[in-house]
């Protein structure tokens, strides 16, 4: 168990709590879905959650070896805008069948379990290089080349590739729609995220990669930058539209065309 001096030392507690308000500021998580508004089943509370979570973003805490990320919203309501040391986890691994994530419980915390995202959150650095930072981070030994990882149910109408880099899922899933906390759903995510040339070449100017599940929701992974807070690499390109967000998520085929000032625009159906 890691101890409450060591937790209140770590920087991605704070981190995440900070991008949490920033990323609520720019509406970037949905509404929670509460079950009992959509249908009136007595009983249905004994079958599934009452409650269902907006997205979740988790980021890399060196000092650990472990990824640090939000709890699921099903086991209670989290807003995510807003979040406490209870709304998070920290993620030391994967189970050996992969059938869950495995964590590091603190001291005097809920320590609830983690989004359901967060095995393919960790096993995409396992399918990514490692790399060595320069020496003013203040970092030793090898970190991952994704710094942050962020899910939410939006989609994106269009980015700089210049600066963001779009990562296609295998062509089935744009015909066979898979739903959250399924295999297949990790299997297409970190697929799509192992053929990154930007994250497989830590050079790459391009700071951000993504992809869209249809009929789910972005998954957004941030490279580390200098001078740069855990996902303001994020936030910072929602505000200048290198990453321009949308409300509607396509339900089939997708992809970008270029448009305008040189910018890649969504072309669905």
């Amino acid at each position: 168990m890691l101890s409450d001096l060591t937790w209140k030392n770590l920087a991605a507690p704070g981190a995440m709590q900070a991008a949490a308000l920033e990323l609520g500021r720019r509406q970037f998580f949905t509404e929670m879905v509460r079950v009992a508004d959509l249908v009136q089943v007595p009983a249905l509370h004994e079958a599934v959650a009452d409650q269902y979570s907006e997205g979740c973003f988790a980021t890399w805490e060196p000092a650990l070896g472990a990824l640090v990320a939000t709890v699921t919203g099903s086991a209670r309501p989290v807003d995510k805008g807003k979040i406490s040391d209870d709304d998070l986890a920290v993620i030391v691994g994967v189970r050996p069948d992969g059938k869950g994530a495995l964590i590091r419980q603190v001291e005097g915390k809920r320590n609830d379990p983690p989004s359901s995202e967060a095995v393919e959150m960790m096993e995409m650095d396992m399918l990514l290089p490692k790399i060595i930072l320069a020496p003013e981070w203040r970092i030793d030994g090898e970190v991952p080349v994704a710094r942050s990882k962020l899910h939410g149910h939006r989609g994106v109408a269009a980015y700089d590739p210049g600066r963001v880099e779009f990562l296609p899922l295998d062509p089935p899933y744009y015909h066979y729609l898979v739903s959250c906390a399924t295999e297949a759903q990790a299997r297409g995510i970190k697929a799509a995220f192992r053929r990154s040339i930007a994250l497989n070449n830590p050079e790459d100017p391009r700071v951000l990669a993504f992809t869209v599940l249809p009929g789910h929701g972005v998954v957004i992974v941030e490279k580390w930058v200098a001078g740069k807070a855990p996902f303001q690499v994020m936030w910072e390109a929602m505000d200048t539209g290198t990453l321009e967000l949308a409300n509607e998520i396509p339900q089939g085929p997708m992809d970008f065309i270029p448009g305008p000032n040189g910018r890649m625009l969504l072309r669905a159906g």
